[in-house]
């Protein structure tokens, strides 16, 4: 892996992500980091990250392959700069043991330049997963039934 590169993050994540180590994934964070999930749970801090993922591993994402397509790079001055990627998870098991459709997420880490003894390297310091909804709506409308994918465009 690149430790020079800002995409170093997001290919590391899904290494991590494809041995199901939470320690590694971890690993690419600083220690106060923060992690928004595709539901909105909000982790704060690497040991937290950790934990929620290894769970995950256990329970939800344990025979899961992460495959990472486009991905985008915005530096924001020399040190520091945001990383979108496309995504896409197969395996993900439902909750009675089955094997749910396969999810397609867009991955946004803010990232951080930093350096040891054997040169620089990059952390993340905030991600957020965000599910790419089926069928491309507008937006989604919450009510009393649930939530609900909306256009306000009209098909052409």
């Amino acid at each position: 892996m690149d430790r020079q590169s800002p995409k170093s993050i997001i290919t590391g994540f899904q290494q991590a992500w494809n041995a199901h180590d939470a320690n590694a994934l971890a690993e690419l964070f600083v220690d106060d980091a923060d992690f928004v999930n595709v539901t909105g749970l909000w982790w704060t801090t690497r040991e937290r990250i950790r934990t929620a993922h290894a769970f995950g591993f256990a329970n939800i994402f344990g025979r899961s392959t992460m495959n990472v397509g486009r991905t985008e790079i915005r530096m924001l001055g020399a040190d520091h700069a945001v990383v979108h990627a496309r995504v896409t998870v197969t395996g993900q098991n439902t909750p009675d043991g089955q094997v749910a459709e396969d999810r397609r997420t867009v991955f946004s880490f803010v990232v951080t330049r930093l350096n040891d003894d054997q040169g620089d390297y990059w952390r993340a310091v905030s991600a957020q997963n965000t599910d790419v909804v089926p069928g491309g709506p507008d937006t989604q409308v919450n009510s009393p039934d649930g939530q609900t994918a909306v256009r306000y465009r009209e098909e052409r």
